[in-house]
């Protein structure tokens, strides 16, 4: 079983990774620059395709007892207590690893919220409200075309 510990400490050491990808494109979300948003994203991306391997790794080196039991249970099962403690170490580093991660997404998820809502402010600022007049409209031929862009309009 020395196989899974390597397992589990592979996945908290991906997990680690990702919570340090997931605080920097936080950062990067508040100071809303692209380019390193691009990048942070690939590396996100590496990260939670190692992550799925090492995953595959752990279940391959369970066997069936991945599909019958829980780490959690398989933990309580191993008969070694030193074995038993450092597995449940692991678990509930993961766990908390997993936590925090799911915390970070979250405020991340805010943050896109926050800025889609601000672009869609600013383009309806700079785009006229188009109330069925326009080019193809019945009323085209009738009105002046004296609709120009808000935001242009506006006075200093």
């Amino acid at each position: 079983m020395n196989k899974l510990t390597e397992a589990l400490q592979t996945l908290a050491d991906l997990h680690e990774a990702l919570v340090e990808t997931a605080k920097k494109k936080q950062q990067i979300l508040i100071s809303a620059e692209l380019n390193p948003l691009l990048s942070i994203l690939a590396e996100e991306s590496k990260l939670i395709k190692k992550i799925q391997v090492a995953d595959q790794k752990r279940t391959a080196i369970l066997g069936e007892q991945a599909n019958q039991h829980s780490l959690a249970e398989l933990i309580e099962r191993e008969p070694d207590d030193a074995v038993k403690k450092e597995w449940s170490d692991l678990y509930t580093h993961l766990k908390s690893l997993l936590a925090e991660i799911e915390q970070v997404n979250l405020t991340n998820q805010q943050l896109i919220k926050q800025s889609l809502t601000f672009t869609n402010y600013m383009i309806e600022q700079m785009v006229p409200s188009s109330n069925g007049t326009g080019v193809y409209s019945p009323m085209a031929g009738t009105q002046e075309k004296q609709e120009s862009v808000r935001f242009f309009d506006a006075k200093a």
